[in-house]
């Protein structure tokens, strides 16, 4: 991973390449990663006795493997250092912990959004286990779910609102800068959550950093305390848009 551009994306508006440099943020994550090897949880700001068992490090080095987490060096109105934690999606599903900046999706609204798909989805799924395979029913009904499948992805991209350093909020479909589908869990990565959080809140973002912790990837290509860059696929194409601060670019 470049120091020098580890979180980066293309700006449509600008139309050139918002990057945030990384130096700053890495030793505050060789930190977290302290913490998170010593306590085993990642709600160590509260005593043992009252940590939540869902929020063990156990199950990032099950067959669920590990995961990303980052870090946000901001600055605030004031010139004072602040610093931000994320981890990527959810943490043995769990949404929102204290001391983690929060998702960008209301929880409720997303779970709730998935449980009315789902009575939708099953029973068409059902009735495609009944159909004869390469029938022209099966064929007609896995078309079929396939568009619902669609429409309930379209509705749970909806209940996403970004923000950038310009006071600016745009829905995923008008933040994310190419002209294709939307991954699933597009905007649920650290980068995103970080940067967000700062805006919304006013805070200088400074310096960014995200690692992997846990057990490595199936492809190996994700190792226990290695620092990558923000994903290509989800984070990058709506980066430059989080990034913008009116064409000004933060550099070491």
């Amino acid at each position: 991973m470049s120091n020098s551009m580890s979180c980066f994306g293309y700006c449509n508006d600008c139309e050139e390449i918002h990057e945030l440099p990384s130096s700053l943020a890495i030793p505050h994550c060789h930190a977290l990663m302290a913490q998170l090897s010593m306590h085993k949880r990642i709600d160590f700001d509260v005593p043992l006795e009252a940590s939540d068992p869902r929020l063990s490090t156990d199950m990032l080095y099950s067959k669920m493997r590990g995961r990303m987490f980052g870090i946000l060096v901001c600055e605030d109105e004031h010139g004072k250092e602040v610093i931000l934690r994320a981890f990527s999606s959810r943490h043995n599903g769990v949404w929102n912990v204290a001391g983690w900046v929060p998702p960008l999706v209301d929880e409720h609204a997303f779970v709730a959004t998935v449980e009315r798909g789902n009575l939708d989805i099953h029973p068409l799924t059902d009735l495609i286990d009944t159909l004869p395979k390469e029938s022209k029913e099966w064929y007609l009904k896995l078309a079929e779910r396939r568009l619902v499948s669609h429409g309930i992805l379209a509705k749970l991209n909806a209940l996403y609102q970004f923000h950038n350093f310009n006071r600016e909020t745009r829905t995923l479909e008008q933040a994310f800068q190419l002209k294709k589908g939307i991954p699933v869990g597009t905007g649920d990565c650290c980068a995103p959550k970080l940067l967000n959080y700062a805006a919304i809140h006013g805070l200088k973002p400074l310096s960014i950093a995200e690692f992997f912790w846990g057990k490595e990837t199936a492809s190996g290509h994700r190792i226990e305390g290695n620092f990558y860059a923000s994903c290509e696929e989800k984070c990058q194409p709506i980066l430059g848009f989080m990034l913008c601060q009116g064409k000004q670019v933060v550099t070491d």
